[in-house]
C-alpha cells in the first residue's frame, strides 16, 4: 500500500538541526594529558585521539614523523551522516612510522570500524600491512603506503570468525593513494594494494598508483577454502615497475604483475576501466586463472616483461577500447574482443607506433603520465576510434583507445577535469570553475535550457586564464544549464541555476558567506573589519570552518533583502554573548545566532567581542513542500553511498525502481542535477556541488522516494 508524506523544507531544516562536532589535534610535541582540542594543546599519540573521537569528529595530524611500535586497531564506528575523519593538518605531511619487525600480526593500522575518512597520511615501516582495511563504508584518500613488510593497503577481514562475504569489508573507496617499496623477506607477498581472500562487495580503487613493490601492483587472489570475493572496481589506476624496488633491488620470487585479477578458484567479474600497466616485471594485466567475465575498458598496457595482456582459455572477458604497445610477445586475449581494441599480434585493427604518443618517457613515479607519457598525439588515429561503454566519459565523438582521453595530460592519478558551479542572483547567473591536469589553449562558455548538450549554444569565448563568468542575458524564473569547454574537446560537468528577482514572485537566492573560503570578499555582504590572524576551528553543516572575522568596534556588515529572511551567524562554539543586528541585541546559543529579519537594509555590528565564521541569509519565499509517495518496500532497499560524499554518489535501487529518474535538490528547493537510473544503479558526479545537505528524489512509475545526503 502506498503512503503519502508531506515534507516541508522548513521542518526538514529543523529535523537536521546542527550538532557540534569536536576537532582533535595530534602532534609530535604533544602530550596525551593535554585537552587535544587545539593546536596549542595537542595529543601526542593518534591512539589517544581515536579513543576520544566520536561520530562527526575530526582528528588533525600535524606534520613530522610519529613513531609507533605497536598496531593501532580501530573498532569504533562513525555514521553515514557523520564520519570520523583523520586528516593531515593544513597540507602538512604527517608520517606514521611503525618500526616493527616482520610478523603477520604486526600491521600498522587495522581499520575495523565503519564510516571513517583518512586523508593525506603516510604509513610506513609496518611489520605486515601498512593498513588492513576490514571495516565498511570507509574512504582512504591521498594516503601513501611505503616500506611495509607486506602489502601497503589490504582489504580483507580482521576477525577470522567472519566466514561469509556479507561479513567482509564492503563499500570502501580507496582514492588517489600511492603504494610503493613494500617488501617481505620472502620477496613474494608484498603488493601495492590487495583486495583478496576475504573481501566483500562495493569496493573501489580510483586514481591510485602502485609502483616498485616486490610482488604485484594489485592482487585480487582468492582461495577455494574461503570462497569468492566481491567484484572489485579499478578506475583510473596505474601499476608500474612492480617486481623491482626504487633502490633497484629485485627478486625471482615475486609475481611482478601490474594487475593480478583473481585465481582459478573462482570466476569473478571484476571491472577495470582506464587503468595503465607499464614496465612491470611480468604481465601488465592477468586474470591469473579467473576465467569469469572481467570487463576491460579503455586500458593501456605498455612494455611489460611478460605479456601486456595474459588471459586463460575458457574466459568470457569483455574487451573494449584497450591499447597494447611495445611488447615482443603477442597478447593472449580470451573472451569477447570484437569491439575496437589494439592488441599486440592481433590481426586487423590499428598499427600503433611511438608517433601515436606525446612521449614515451615517463614522468614522476607518483604521476608518471603527467608529462604527456602515454598520452595520444593529436594526429593519432586512435582518437575517437572506440565505442561508447558504461562508465566511460569522453571528449570527442567517441572514446579514444587507451586509458587517457586525448586533450588530457594525465591518466590514472589525475584525469583532466573542469569542475563548474553556477550561482543564481537577481537577473544574472555567476559561473565559477576550476581546471586541473590540463594545459588550456582555449575556453568557451555554453548555455541551454535543458541538460542535453546537443542543442546548447556558445555564449562566450573567454581567455585561457579566466575562471569565472557572469551571464546577464537571462530571464528570471528560467532554469539554465551551463558548460565550459576547453581546447575544443574537454567538457565540464553541466551546472544549472535559476535566476530570480523582480520579475518573479519576489523570491531570491539564499546568500551564504564562508570566511574560510572567501575571507572578506562578497558580492552580497559589504564587510568592513579585520580578520583574526589566529585560526579557530568550528564544524557547521558538514563544513570545517577555520578563518574568522573579528567582531569589534570597527566591524560592520551591511546587506539588503527584498523579502523577509532568516539570518544565521556562526561564531566560536563556546560563544554565548550578544550580537547586534540593526542595533538590536540578539543572544547566541552554543555559538549560533538565528535571527528573523524583514525586507530592507540591515547592519551587523558588535555587542560583545566575538569571532564570526559564517553568515547565511535564507529567504522565506524559498520555502517549498514536496508530496512524496513511498512504496511499502523497506527504506534500506534503496542504498545511497558513501554518505557523506565528496566526489561521487552511488545509487543502488531495487528492481521496482529500475530505469527511473533521479533529481538532486538543495535546501532552497532548487533542482541541481537530473538523470536516469539505468537498470538498478547510477553513479552521480557531485564533486562540483557546494558542501551541505541535499535531497535525492527517485521517481518511476511506482512512485517516488526521498533520500538525504551530505556533500562534504
Amino acid at each position: 500500500m502506498k503512503k503519502s508524506f508531506l515534507f516541508m523544507l522548513v521542518l526538514f531544516n529543523i529535523s537536521m538541526a546542527t550538532s557540534w562536532a569536536t576537532n582533535y589535534y595530534v602532534a609530535t610535541n604533544g602530550n596525551d594529558s593535554n585537552s587535544g582540542t587545539s593546536t596549542s594543546s595537542p595529543f601526542q599519540t593518534l591512539s589517544k585521539a581515536i579513543n576520544q573521537a566520536a561520530a562527526g569528529d575530526t582528528i588533525y595530524v600535524r606534520g613530522g614523523t610519529h613513531n609507533y611500535s605497536s598496531t593501532i586497531v580501530i573498532t569504533k564506528n562513525g555514521s553515514s551522516s557523520a564520519k570520523i575523519n583523520v586528516y593531515a593538518y593544513n597540507n602538512e605531511i604527517p608520517v606514521l612510522n611503525f618500526s616493527m619487525s616482520e610478523g603477520a600480526s604486526n600491521r600498522g593500522i587495522v581499520l575495523d570500524g565503519d564510516y571513517w575518512h583518512w586523508k593525506g597520511i603516510i604509513i610506513q615501516g609496518a611489520g605486515d600491512n601498512g593498513m588492513l582495511l576490514s571495516g565498511n563504508n570507509n574512504t582512504i584518500e591521498n594516503c601513501i603506503f611505503r616500506n611495509n613488510k607486506d602489502t601497503g593497503l589490504q582489504l580483507s577481514r580482521y576477525n577470522t570468525s567472519a566466514s561469509s562475504i556479507s561479513q567482509w569489508p564492503a563499500n570502501n573507496l580507496i582514492l588517489g593513494c600511492e603504494s610503493y617499496d613494500n617488501k617481505d623477506s620472502g620477496n613474494e607477498n608484498a603488493d601495492g594494494f590487495a583486495a583478496k581472500l576475504t573481501c566483500g562487495t562495493g569496493n573501489i580503487f580510483r586514481n591510485c598508483v602502485a609502483h616498485h613493490n616486490i610482488d604485484d601492483g594489485w592482487d585480487l587472489y582468492t582461495k577455494s577454502d574461503t570462497g569468492p570475493i566481491g567484484v572489485i572496481v579499478l578506475e583510473g589506476c596505474i601499476a608500474h615497475h612492480n617486481g623491482t624496488l626504487t633502490s633497484g633491488g629485485t627478486s625471482g620470487g615475486g609475481d611482478k604483475n601490474g594487475y593480478k585479477l583473481g585465481s582459478s578458484a573462482h570466476q569473478i567479474n571484476h571491472i577495470v576501466r582506464r587503468c595503465i600497466a607499464f614496465n612491470n616485471g611480468k604481465h601488465g594485466f592477468t586474470d591469473n586463472g579467473n576465467i569469469g567475465a572481467i570487463e576491460f575498458t579503455n586500458n593501456t598496457s605498455y612494455n611489460n616483461e611478460g605479456y601486456n595482456w595474459h588471459t586463460r582459455d575458457g574466459a568470457s572477458h569483455i574487451f573494449k577500447n584497450n591499447l597494447s604497445f611495445d611488447n615482443g610477445t603477442n597478447d593472449r586475449i580470451r573472451g569477447n574482443s570484437t569491439a575496437p581494441n589494439s592488441f599486440v599480434g592481433a590481426t586487423g585493427g590499428f598499427t600503433v607506433t611511438s608517433s601515436d604518443f606525446v612521449t614515451l618517457t615517463m614522468g614522476a613515479n607518483a604521476n608518471p603520465t603527467g608529462n604527456g607519457f602515454l598520452n595520444l598525439n593529436t594526429n593519432s588515429d586512435l582518437i575517437d576510434a572506440g565505442v561508447t561503454s558504461t562508465g566511460i566519459t569522453y571528449s570527442g565523438t567517441k572514446p579514444d583507445l587507451g586509458a587517457i582521453e586525448s586533450g588530457t595530460t594525465n591518466g590514472g592519478g589525475g584525469t583532466a577535469e573542469i569542475l563548474l558551479s553556477a550561482t543564481a542572483t537577481n537577473s544574472a547567473v555567476n559561473l565559477n570553475w576550476t581546471i586541473s591536469n590540463l594545459t588550456v589553449t582555449g575556453l568557451e562558455v555554453y548555455r541551454d535550457t535543458d541538460s542535453n548538450p546537443s542543442g546548447r549554444v556558445r555564449i562566450a569565448q573567454v581567455s585561457t586564464t579566466t575562471r569565472n563568468y557572469t551571464d546577464s542575458n537571462v530571464t528570471n524564473g528560467t532554469n539554465y544549464y551551463y558548460w565550459i569547454k576547453a581546447n575544443a574537446s574537454i567538457n565540464s560537468n553541466a551546472a544549472s541555476a535559476t535566476p530570480t528577482g523582480s520579475n518573479g514572485d519576489g523570491s531570491t537566492s539564499n546568500q551564504i558567506h564562508n570566511f574560510t573560503v572567501s575571507e572578506k570578499n562578497s558580492s552580497f555582504y559589504s564587510i568592513s573589519g579585520n580578520m583574526n590572524t589566529s585560526d579557530g576551528s568550528v564544524n557547521y553543516n558538514g563544513l570545517n570552518l577555520t578563518r574568522r572575522l573579528k567582531i569589534e568596534s570597527s566591524t560592520s556588515i551591511t546587506f539588503s533583502t527584498t523579502t523577509s529572511a532568516t539570518l544565521t551567524l556562526v561564531f566560536d562554539s563556546n560563544f554565548t554573548g550578544n550580537i547586534k543586528v540593526d542595533n538590536v541585541s540578539y543572544v547566541a546559543s552554543s555559538g549560533i545566532a538565528t535571527i528573523s529579519i524583514s525586507s530592507g537594509s540591515h547592519t551587523i555590528t558588535k555587542d560583545n567581542v566575538a569571532n564570526l565564521y559564517y553568515i547565511s541569509t535564507t529567504f522565506n519565499s524559498n520555502r517549498m513542500s514536496y508530496e512524496v509517495e513511498k512504496e511499502s518496500s523497506n527504506e534500506t532497499d534503496i542504498v545511497v553511498y558513501p554518505n557523506p560524499a565528496q566526489y561521487n554518489l552511488q545509487i543502488n535501487v531495487p528492481t521496482q525502481y529500475a530505469n527511473g529518474t533521479f533529481t538532486v535538490i538543495d535546501l532552497t528547493g532548487k533542482e541541481i542535477l537530473k538523470g536516469f537510473i539505468e537498470n538498478n544503479q547510477s553513479r552521480l558526479d557531485i564533486s562540483h556541488l557546494k558542501s551541505g545537505i541535499y535531497i535525492l528524489k527517485i521517481n518511476n512509475n511506482n512512485g517516488s522516494y526521498i533520500k538525504r545526503f551530505v556533500k562534504e
